[in-house]
């Protein structure tokens, strides 16, 4: 095995990992949420912990919409940007 299949390989190994760890983070969030939600508390303190689960409100501009309604001043307003793409397939 090429020194580039053994970096490959291990690159995939961990991109694998860190997906497996997102699940496992993900999951206790949910159980977590949970307790809370059980517990009728969106905020509290558990040692030298603060936990928070509140709802948030954000306010975004409806792309889709702009473009249909104001193509013209849509188009002023795009933004190019450029840059590197790695990937393994």
């Amino acid at each position: 095995m090429t020194q580039w299949h053994e970096k490959i390989k291990e690159y995939k190994e961990y991109t694998r990992l860190m997906e497996e760890l997102a699940e496992l983070k993900d999951a206790l969030a949910g159980e977590l949420k949970a307790m809370m939600t059980e517990a009728g508390e969106s905020k509290m303190v558990i040692g030298e912990y603060k936990l928070s689960h509140t709802k948030t409100t954000r306010t975004d501009i409806d792309k889709k919409r702009l473009q249909a309604e104001h193509e013209e001043m849509y188009n002023q307003y795009l933004k190019e940007s450029k840059y590197m793409r790695f990937a393994i397939a």
